[in-house]
């Protein structure tokens, strides 16, 4: 990537912050019916937001780590940063950062994936705190991983970062749900 396109996305990134509606607009809260404990979780493939993020947890900050994709970049992002995202998302991996610190937390902005035997190592783009070193309690911290290759949403991987990580193995419907549409006859 060229350095003047690499100065434009941060840019553009940077301005679409406030666009950001992580957390504006979470699911719906569901209430168990009487006689039961707890309401039941969301169906596979019903809530984007739950079949593509995992959790990092450290003592002091847990991240959650989403895969951008075409159908998170709707829920993350408004136009005309979201096609910018939806066409980056569909040449390589991108994963979007985010958490609040408990207390003071060293962070690093140093992600991996491992799929197959193989590293790929990220580089971040900060939102908000996403830097490495020390982030204040309470401080929310914000960022956009990109991975210069795509890898295979149908096998596992994993997401390192510091002393933590997170395996993705997505259900076959939250793969599905990828699939482009059929043409038609």
């Amino acid at each position: 990537m060229t350095r003047m396109k690499k100065t434009v996305f941060i840019v553009l990134i940077m301005l679409a912050l406030p666009s950001i509606i992580v957390g504006q607009n979470p699911p719906p809260v569901s209430v168990a019916p009487p006689g039961q404990t707890s309401a039941e979780p969301p169906a596979p493939g019903t809530n984007a937001l739950v079949d593509y993020t995992r959790q990092i947890k450290y003592d002091g900050l847990t991240l959650s780590v989403l895969l951008v994709n075409n159908r998170t970049v709707e829920i993350l992002f408004q136009a005309p940063l979201k096609y910018s995202m939806r066409a980056r998302a569909g040449q390589q991996t991108l994963l979007y950062v985010q958490g609040t610190t408990q207390k003071d937390f060293d962070l690093t902005n140093t992600f991996t994936i491992e799929q197959d035997g193989q590293s790929i190592a990220g580089v971040s783009t900060s939102m908000k705190n996403f830097v490495n070193g020390k982030v204040p309690a309470g401080q929310r911290i914000d960022g956009i991983v990109e991975f210069p290759k795509k890898i295979d949403i149908g096998k596992p991987f994993t997401v390192k970062n510091g002393s933590g990580s997170v395996q993705f193995i997505l259900t076959p419907e939250a793969i599905k749900a990828l699939a482009p549409p059929a043409p038609s006859q």
